[in-house]
């Protein structure tokens, strides 16, 4: 029987090299590659949550695109 492989990488739609830059942009005078690859991923657990309600905001009020309203309601 052949084990899975394990997963060690998960590619992410934002670059770790982004959250780098958001980093920098912040304050940070350097960012580990470990750090940066790892803010990616939060980054993106946050915006798909952050999706999803406004996703139920607009289905709630009858549409079906997300609106700035939807994300403003959502995120306060």
């Amino acid at each position: 029987m052949v084990e899975p492989a394990v997963q060690t990488t998960t590619r992410t739609i934002i670059s770790a090299a982004a959250a780098a830059r958001v980093a920098k942009k912040n304050g940070a005078s350097k960012v580990g590659k470990d750090a940066s690859i790892a803010m990616a991923k939060k980054a993106e657990e946050y915006l798909a949550a952050l999706t999803k309600k406004a996703v139920a905001a607009a289905n709630h009020a009858g549409r079906k695109v997300i609106r700035v309203e939807d994300i403003n309601f959502v995120s306060t």
